[in-house]
């Protein structure tokens, strides 16, 4: 099949229910963890062990999935949540510091670029009337 088409599902990783192995191994972690903490005999804690089991490998697969990059968005959104840059991606710009669809934060009045009204230049909208309160420093 070489005319271009792509065959769904060809490289995809191998799923049980929706979870990778590595997601069920995780929940299987979590079953040894939580049968250690747990002061009751396996027997009788089994309904928790098995709910903790299977909770931990769909919810990872549910935060997995919420991404349309699977696995570079889960370890993006975590190093971005520990206060680290995810790699690849270069760090914000300082007139930009969020990644988002915010509008684009003034310059305080200081600055060489208000001092020169370089805004007039590059105005990004033609109804700016310059009233934003946020100011970079």
């Amino acid at each position: 099949m070489d005319n271009g088409e792509e065959i769904p599902g060809l490289n995809e990783d191998w799923t049980f229910a929706g979870a990778k192995v590595m997601e069920w191994i995780s929940g299987f972690s979590m079953f040894i963890i939580v049968s250690a903490i747990l002061p009751m005999a396996p027997g009788k804690a089994m309904p928790l062990l098995l709910l903790s089991w299977v909770g931990t490998t769909f919810g990872l697969a549910l935060v997995r999935k919420r991404f349309p990059d699977e696995e570079r968005g889960v370890r993006n959104a975590c190093m971005v949540e520990l206060g680290f840059a995810p790699p690849g991606i270069p760090a914000p710009a300082r007139i930009q510091p969020h990644w988002s669809g915010e509008p684009v934060r003034r310059f305080a009045a200081t600055s060489y670029y208000e001092q020169l009204q370089l805004g007039r230049l590059f105005s990004r909208d033609a109804n700016d009337d310059g009233q934003d309160s946020d100011t970079i420093e």
